[in-house]
């Protein structure tokens, strides 16, 4: 079960589920979300999601294969907004950045957590 308790994000490695946040910008048609993981030690991205925008809200839903692989411990989470995003491989390469959710504070610890799945391997 992801869990979102104040700032803090916990999830357990290869869980499925969903969290909301409440937009603190204007966003527009055409805007995009994204949700991002960092590595603390490294300040490089380990998981970015597109989020889905709905009556205020930006969704982020995670499937099981998203964060299986992930080396549990702890890493920080934003939102950045974005207008002109442009994809390649489902993967963000370019847009202008509007806004970053905690651009003012520091960034929010996300969490995640040992469970008893076993890393998915490449049988190739």
């Amino acid at each position: 079960m992801i869990r979102l308790i104040q700032k803090k994000l916990i999830i357990p490695r290869g869980d499925t589920g969903t969290f909301s946040v409440p937009v603190l910008t204007s966003f527009q048609e055409g805007d995009t979300a994204i949700f991002s993981i960092m590595d603390a030690r490294t300040n490089t991205n380990v998981l970015q999601k597109e989020c889905t925008y709905e009556n205020g809200n930006l969704t982020i839903e995670f499937t099981h294969n998203d964060t299986v692989n992930k080396i549990p411990g702890k890493y920080y989470w934003d939102i950045k907004i974005y207008k002109d995003a442009e994809f390649l491989d489902g993967k963000l390469i370019n847009g202008t950045e509007i806004d970053s959710y905690y651009a003012a504070y520091r960034l929010p610890i996300c969490e995640i957590r040992q469970t008893g799945d076993a890393y998915l391997t490449d049988s190739n």
